[in-house]
């Protein structure tokens, strides 16, 4: 494979991966909130034109329930 090629991957994997995250932390926010957080992200598109905005507490707390999860069922599972 090119590194053209394994560039583009890469980039299209991390942006589908942010905005999952991103989605994730935000939908925390809203039930821990009980709705009152408002995301400014509300689709793929906007997220991807509004990437360079600062998300990272939000990405933060949405990559820390995956991992908690991961972990949760490693422990279910042993």
């Amino acid at each position: 494979m090119s590194f053209a090629f394994d560039l583009f991957i890469w980039l299209m994997v991390e942006t589908i991966l942010g905005f999952l995250i991103y989605s994730t932390g935000c939908t925390i926010l809203k039930i821990v909130t009980f709705g009152k957080f408002k995301c400014d992200i509300t689709d793929y598109v906007s997220f991807k034109a509004n990437k360079a905005k600062n998300v990272y507490l939000i990405c933060v707390l949405g990559f820390s329930f995956y991992v908690l999860l991961i972990g949760f069922v490693a422990y279910m599972s042993h």
